[in-house]
């Protein structure tokens, strides 16, 4: 009877740390997060030939479209990346595909 209450004891303490949130933490240097339906950072600044990755943290899909066209990522699933290279000094903006009129998800790039 003792081993069965012990074997059920260490079974639920491995249950309840498993169900532990994890802490999200944030954006790395050059790193552009898509969560919620909102970029985070949503404007950042960096040098010519800075590459910059925008990474999905969210459960939906998500796109990186430039608005002038310099670039496009298509799709980025839950937990893939894009990345581009910001060669030319100016300012970009970029939207999502899917999510374009939440202003939340618009960004910008300065780039000096």
């Amino acid at each position: 009877m003792k081993i069965k209450v012990f074997c059920s004891a260490i079974l639920i303490f491995f249950v309840v740390s498993s169900c532990k949130k994890e802490d999200k933490g944030s954006p790395g240097v050059n790193e552009v997060w898509l969560e919620y339906k909102a970029y985070n950072p949503t404007q950042m600044s960096v040098v010519a030939g800075t590459t910059v990755t925008y990474t999905n943290k969210d459960n939906a899909n998500h796109s990186i479209t430039e608005t002038s066209g310099l670039f496009d990522s298509g799709t980025i699933k839950s937990g893939n990346s894009f990345t581009h290279t910001f060669n030319d000094k100016g300012t970009y903006y970029f939207y999502c595909n899917y999510h374009s009129s939440n202003s939340a998800e618009q960004g910008a790039i300065q780039v000096k």
